[in-house]
């Protein structure tokens, strides 16, 4: 049996920060976290400097819909190489191209949503790769798609609130049938009117804030009394406004307040990033997840909550229960950084080793 032990580093346990523990990995899982280890037969590896933390969670990504298997690898290892070791995708991603994903251990693991719902005439339903599946314009087909999507092995339903865009019955709708067979609802809400569609229809995650009109106090209240969190994603918002892509006179800065009433208000907020492979707003796959952690500090968040934001709390929302903390018996997916996050969180930057289930991936390829 192989065994790594990794000494001397401050770890970062996905909710706190601690000294002088020994951290063991076997089989590909956490095997022992102790003051004190016998390291005779593993492979030492000295964290003096260093931090390790669990691995980084993006919660909101897009693959190319349409890939070749060398263009997957590569970009898999973009993420895992800035050590996001799980990453959840929200676009459209077929059946077959989702089955030649490589699912083995020592690259970035992806969840998927399938595709998402969306309506006739809406934005969404006039990009190049959107299916006919995605148009959802009634309750007959709000039910079908759920139902094709738990058929397809999605790991939670995505759904795009927008005017024009499902209507608030589809959406209540598709909340409810996603609920009766225990998928969790993800909503794309990047206008006021949008959010508030998202959350009358009892979502559990919204994806983006509203970037015309920051969260009014009722918005925020309801929020955080119907248990909802949010997933930002400032990276992108910040790229759109850069790119000139959104009408003028929308402004950065009013993502970024509704995100600070939000996080003032205790409505739990996860990293996300919205990377892609469009040029448009430059929200590139595994640097952007540092970006973003940045970006939430800006706003309000403190460090340690920016790091739970990436590891502890996608994984407790997303119900990706075997990881995003250390703590035996979990995945080994970590990460070891130069300095301490807790101190600059742009150390998250600074990686020196990434394991993905027990894996160590090659940072130099």
């Amino acid at each position: 049996m192989d065994t790594t032990a990794i000494i001397n580093a401050l770890v970062f346990d996905g909710h706190s920060l601690h000294k002088n523990l020994i951290l063991t990995i076997e089989n590909g899982l956490i095997s022992g976290i102790s003051s004190v280890v016998d390291t005779t037969n593993a492979k030492v590896i000295d964290g003096s400097g260093l931090t390790l933390l669990p691995g980084f969670i993006d919660a909101h990504v897009h693959l190319d819909p349409n890939p070749d298997p060398e263009k997957t690898r590569l970009l898999l290892l973009q993420m895992a190489k800035a050590g996001v070791t799980t990453a959840l995708d929200m676009g459209y991603i077929s059946v077959p191209v989702r089955e030649s994903i490589p699912s083995n251990s020592g690259v970035t693991d992806v969840r998927f949503a399938g595709t998402f719902a969306t309506s006739t005439g809406s934005q969404h339903s006039q990009f190049p790769m959107t299916p006919q599946a995605s148009l959802v314009d009634n309750s007959e087909l709000a039910v079908r798609f759920v139902e094709d999507r738990i058929s397809e092995g999605a790991s939670y339903i995505k759904i795009v609130a927008d005017v024009p865009g499902p209507s608030q019955e589809v959406i209540n709708t598709l909340v409810a049938e996603s609920r009766k067979h225990g998928k969790l609802t993800v909503a794309h809400a990047a206008r006021s009117v949008a959010f508030a569609m998202a959350q009358e229809g009892k979502v559990d995650i919204i994806t983006h804030v509203p970037i015309d009109s920051p969260l009014d106090e009722a918005a925020v209240k309801l929020m955080k009394d119907e248990g909802r969190v949010c997933v930002p994603t400032l990276i992108m918002e910040q790229g759109l406004v850069k790119s000139g892509f959104l009408r003028p006179g929308l402004k950065y800065e009013t993502a970024k307040e509704s995100v600070t009433l939000l996080h003032k208000a205790g409505v739990p907020i996860i990293v996300g990033t919205d990377a892609n492979q469009s040029p448009m707003a430059a929200v590139n796959h595994g640097e952007s997840l540092h970006q973003e952690l940045e970006l939430l500090i800006e706003a309000g968040l403190t460090n340690e909550e920016a790091l739970r934001a990436c590891t502890s709390l996608p994984a407790e929302w997303f119900r990706l229960e075997d990881r995003g903390v250390i703590q035996v018996g979990k995945r080994a997916d970590l990460v070891l950084v130069g300095g301490n996050p807790m101190d600059d969180i742009t150390a998250t930057k600074n990686l020196k080793r990434v394991w993905i289930a027990g894996r160590e991936v090659s940072l130099e390829e």
